[in-house]
């Protein structure tokens, strides 16, 4: 019993020791810190979501006092950029120090989707982002311009359907990410997914379980990729999709190229794009657990992010009337002077761009940006004897939801104005004040395409339908506590009319 009670003793000594040993990391570098839980560091404020509430209490404590500030999740510590000037530093000025969004290495053999360009590094990213940028150029994403407006099309089918003659009260967020499955499931692998007409299809059920699995838990996402390294080192394989959505994509994949190959088919959607780069580079080319990889990452981010912008655009426009009825205007207009829906008439809509930009501004996908440095990093400062310096492998967040919250950046941050946007109003701000789609070297590749797909959805859903909000809408959505994304937890229900 005395030994038992020597051993806990002893445990318990060195346990607190080791925690207040990890939670004053920042204070011993001399960068100002947020309080910590004598046993639970910061995390323990997270009450909901992602790190964004932590990230926005970090900004709002210290914005104002150092270029950098400290937390902590779990036991790990984290740095908070809260200088705009250090943001471009990193993104953009020093970017070939901060190529890796993440110190961890990947285990591309148990987990074959998580090999893409989201989370490859150094030379290994360099490659594939050289490799596949060009199947990204406004010339390409043109080709697919008419898929897209095929789809958008069968999108106002089932809203008219909906609908009816005397309108009805509708949930946005699923519909439009079964927009969203048609139009990925279309552009990259070709494939007429149909979830528009059939909300369990198979393509819908899947992409609908990669975000909202009822077992899924932030916190538990989070704990893998802190310690994503050392949980490796276990004899359980640690996965980061279940292995039936793995099977799925990697089969889809094995048999789309097959056939392609087989039969020397040309769809000039992304697909035919990897698929050049596989045959034009024979020494060198994407094995087909790339290629999966590649397509993989460009279906889940591609549906949800850009289902999420249109559903949060709609619920603005839906509180702002007056904004609806401006932005419905432009579409109308510069349709009745193409005769249609063109990609030339799609780009003259300026009002249409700074709504969107607006609603990113709102609603970004990730509540932060992550980067990590291959060296030990000195902080730019005009003060010589400043040595702030972020270590090796450290990660590095810029809190992107924070800074479009910044009242000193946007002034009412929480009013909805596309205005915002407006060329003149941009040029005065900070380059680095609208990270929407990031910035620098690493800022999200299929941008242009998010944006198409985007643009299509809402000129075909605002110039047939009006959009209102009802008793029941809430002054402020709520977002989910099961992914690093922000999407709403609860939908977006909005009263729609035919007009």
């Amino acid at each position: 019993m005395n030994f038992f009670l020597l051993a806990l003793t002893s445990f318990v000594t060195w346990l607190f020791g080791y925690l207040r040993n990890c939670y004053s990391y920042w204070e011993q570098r001399g960068v100002p810190q947020l309080r910590t839980h004598f046993l639970f560091g910061n995390f323990f404020k997270l009450k909901s979501v992602h790190t964004s509430e932590l990230l926005q209490e970090t900004y709002d404590a210290f914005k104002d006092k150092s270029p950098i500030a400290g937390s902590y999740i779990y036991t790990r510590p984290i740095a908070v950029v809260t200088d705009l000037d250090l943001v471009k530093s990193i993104l953009i000025k020093d970017f070939n120090i901060f190529v890796n969004r993440s110190s961890s290495d990947l285990n591309t053999k148990d987990n074959p989707l998580t090999g893409h360009l989201f989370n490859q590094k150094d030379e290994e990213w360099r490659n594939m982002r050289n490799k596949l940028s060009p199947t990204f150029t406004s010339g390409k994403i043109k080709y697919m311009f008419s898929t897209v407006a095929a789809v958008a099309r069968q999108l106002e089918q089932t809203f008219e359907q909906q609908v009816g003659e005397s309108g009805a009260v509708l949930e946005l967020h699923d519909l439009l990410g079964r927009y969203t499955v048609d139009v990925i499931g279309s552009c990259v692998f070709g494939i007429e997914c149909n979830s528009l007409q059939n909300a369990q299809a198979k393509f819908r059920v899947v992409a609908r379980e990669l975000f909202d699995h009822p077992k899924r838990s932030i916190r538990w996402l989070l704990f893998k990729l802190t310690y994503i390294n050392t949980l490796k080192k276990l004899p359980m394989k640690v996965r980061t999709f279940g292995e039936l959505h793995e099977q799925f994509f990697m089969n889809i994949v094995r048999e789309t190229v097959e056939l392609r190959e087989r039969e020397n088919i040309k769809r000039n959607d992304f697909m035919d794009l990897l698929l050049e780069l596989r045959r034009t580079e024979q020494s060198n080319g994407l094995t087909v657990e790339q290629l999966a990889a590649q397509v993989f990452v460009f279906f889940v981010a591609g549906f949800e992010t850009s289902s999420s912008n249109m559903s949060y655009a709609l619920y603005e426009l839906a509180k702002n009337p007056q904004v609806q009825q401006k932005l419905r205007a432009e579409i109308q207009r510069v349709l009745l002077k193409h005769g249609e829906l063109t990609y030339e008439a799609m780009m003259e809509m300026a009002y249409l761009d700074q709504v969107i930009s607006e609603t990113l501004r709102k609603y970004p996908a990730l509540a932060s940006l992550t980067r990590v440095p291959s060296v030990d990093y000195k902080l730019p400062s005009k003060e010589p004897e400043s040595e702030l310096i972020i270590e090796r492998g450290t990660r590095v967040h810029i809190p992107v939801r924070a800074i479009h919250y910044d009242p000193a950046i946007y002034d009412e941050p929480h009013e909805f104005r596309p205005e915002r946007f407006e060329p003149d109003a941009c040029l005065q701000r900070h380059p680095m004040s609208f990270l929407g789609f990031g910035d620098g070297p690493r800022n999200c590749i299929g941008l242009r395409f998010g944006r198409m797909q985007v643009k299509v959805g809402l000129i075909t859903l605002l110039n047939a339908f009006s959009f209102d909000v009802t008793a029941d809408t809430p002054d402020k959505l709520r977002i989910g506590d099961k992914n690093f994304l922000l999407l709403p937890s609860e939908g977006v229900r909005l009263r729609v009319q035919r007009l």
